[in-house]
Formats: C-alpha cells, structure tokens, sequence
C-alpha cells in the first residue's frame, strides 16, 4: 500500500513537472518568435492609451482617461502628468510619489491598467487578400514583412512576390514629416530563404503602408 501511494505520488508529481515545462516553453516560444520585434523591458504607455487610474480608498480619484497628444493624463489634485514611454507600474509609482510629494496622501497606493489600447496599424494594397489597415498587437513594436502579410491573408493569385513596395515616412523628435522613403522587398525570397545577404528579415513598423504589384500574366 505504501508503495503504491509513493508511486502515485511520484506520477502526480512527475505530471504537474511535465505541465509546468510546456508552459514555460509555450511562453518561451511565444515571446522568442523571431518574426516580431518587442520591447525587452514591457510595454510602454503611448499617446492614445485609455487609463483607468485608482488609489485605494480614494474613489474620487478614480478616473478613465485617454493620454493626449503631448504624453499627459489629467490626475484630480494633481493636474497633468507626464505618463507616455513608462509601463504602467512605473506609472502607478510616479503618481504615488506625487500624491506623497504634494502633501496630498500620505501612503497612496495607485492601480494603473490600460483599458483600451491605441491602436497602430500598417495598411496593405495590391495584390493581397485583405486590403486595408492591419493592426499591430499592442506589445509589438515591429513584424516580419513576411508575417504581416500572412496575417493579412496572403498574396493573391496574380502577386508579384518578388517585388512588393514599402514606403515609409521619418518624423523629427517634434512629430513632423522629415522624409519618405520607398523600399523594394523580395518577399518571395524572404519566405522561402532564398535571398542574397545576410538578412533574413525585413521589419515593417507602424505607419508604414505595403504595396503588393501584379505579376505580367
């Protein structure tokens, strides 16, 4: 009888260990995926992000706002604070900081989460499956041409894969235009791993907009 529940308790246990290792591994793979780009350090709040704001045992405190254009966020007693390019714990720890510096609260304890993320898109054209804007996941800061594009349905019958565009403007630290550029892509090549050069990957961000050519038929 001894015997069998040590047995028991070793297969139960062996069981959870196996568990616990697919999930590690799911989590590794899923964060690991050499077709996007995230930030190593977590996600940071954008312009745009709505914030639900709580200091416990302050309702009149609680608040859902959206970030405006020049990074702020209205607090009540506190007015607007800077919170764009800050994860949201480092968030609630400046804001507690400020509660404390402004002789407001003595010991607050602030609760940020993102209730509505803003959204960053690309926008396809061409010889795709689905036209239109394709929205970026929130933590990602850049995708493989290569998986945009299966996202996106895939190339049509009558794609040219050899050579599709990506056009690309650059801002200067104040948010104006400063250039456009236009690349040419062997997304065929990419795919298939058949291409000159070391690079593998060819990375599309936010705003960039996809053109996908017709093949001569």
């Amino acid at each position: 009888m001894k015997k069998s529940l040590t047995g028991l308790f070793l297969g139960i246990s062996f069981y959870f260990l196996f568990s616990f290792c697919v999930l590690v591994s799911f989590a590794q793979s899923r964060y690991n995926d050499p077709s996007v780009l995230l930030d190593p350090t977590g996600y940071k709040l954008r312009v745009g992000d709505t914030l639900r704001i709580l200091v416990r045992g302050e309702p009149d405190c609680t608040l859902e706002a959206k970030i405006n254009n020049d990074g702020n966020l209205r607090l009540v007693y506190l007015g607007e604070i800077q919170l764009v390019g800050i994860t949201a714990k480092q968030a609630e720890a400046k804001i507690a900081r400020d509660y404390q510096s402004n002789l407001i609260f003595r010991e607050p304890i602030v609760s940020v989460s993102v209730s509505k993320y803003t959204e960053r898109s690309v926008f396809l054209s061409g010889a795709i499956n689905r036209k239109g804007p394709y929205v970026f996941p929130p933590e990602v800061e850049a995708m493989n041409i290569v998986e945009v594009i299966a996202r996106a349905g895939g190339f049509n019958e009558i794609a040219r894969k050899s050579k599709v565009y990506v056009t690309r403007t650059f801002f200067d630290e104040r948010g104006t235009a400063r250039e456009t550029k236009t690349y040419e892509v062997d997304v065929e090549g990419l795919s298939t791993g058949n291409i000159r050069g070391s690079s593998k990957r060819f990375w599309i961000y936010p705003n960039d907009r996809i053109e996908v050519p017709e093949r001569l038929l």
